[in-house]
């Protein structure tokens, strides 16, 4: 994806900031808390959940989404809760025990893409930089510049 150079005078990014935040806290019942909120390891919207959340975004804002692959940024239904996920975590449940007690300091864990395949998740600012272009963009691909 090419960076994109967009322009736009202040209450326009002031506005684009709060109707996407209030959007996402809405949606989620969670507080975002800056603009590296993640939707799913943050705000812990996952599955058929982020999936319709993408949906109602793009659909109340009109945006365009053809540059938007889900399956990059998200795992799927099916393999957050396929048939084998309860057994390894009834397996991992004794790691995850012994890190608690020992308050962190003792952690067995395997990392966290060990089981599932890693993802780049969705941050609030990446919506926020959606939603001003119009169309599906990284906000780390977008340079905003402010209007005089």
């Amino acid at each position: 994806m090419e960076s994109l150079n967009y322009t736009a005078n202040f209450s326009t990014c002031k506005q684009a900031y709060l109707e996407v935040k209030a959007f996402l806290e809405e949606e989620t019942w969670d507080k975002v808390k800056s603009l590296s909120t993640k939707i799913e390891n943050d705000l812990g919207c996952a599955g058929d959940d982020n999936y319709e959340l993408i949906e109602k975004f793009v659909n109340k804002y009109n945006l365009d989404y053809e540059e938007f692959d889900y399956s990059k940024h998200f795992l799927s239904e099916g393999e957050l809760f396929d048939a084998i996920t309860p057994l390894y975590h009834l397996i991992m449940l004794p790691l995850w025990l012994i890190k608690v007690i020992s308050l962190g300091k003792i952690n067995l864990l395997p990392p966290k893409g060990y089981w599932h395949r890693e993802t780049l998740d969705l941050a609030f600012g990446d919506m926020v930089a959606w939603y001003l272009t119009g169309k599906f963009n990284l906000r780390s691909n977008v340079s905003i510049k402010l209007a005089k």
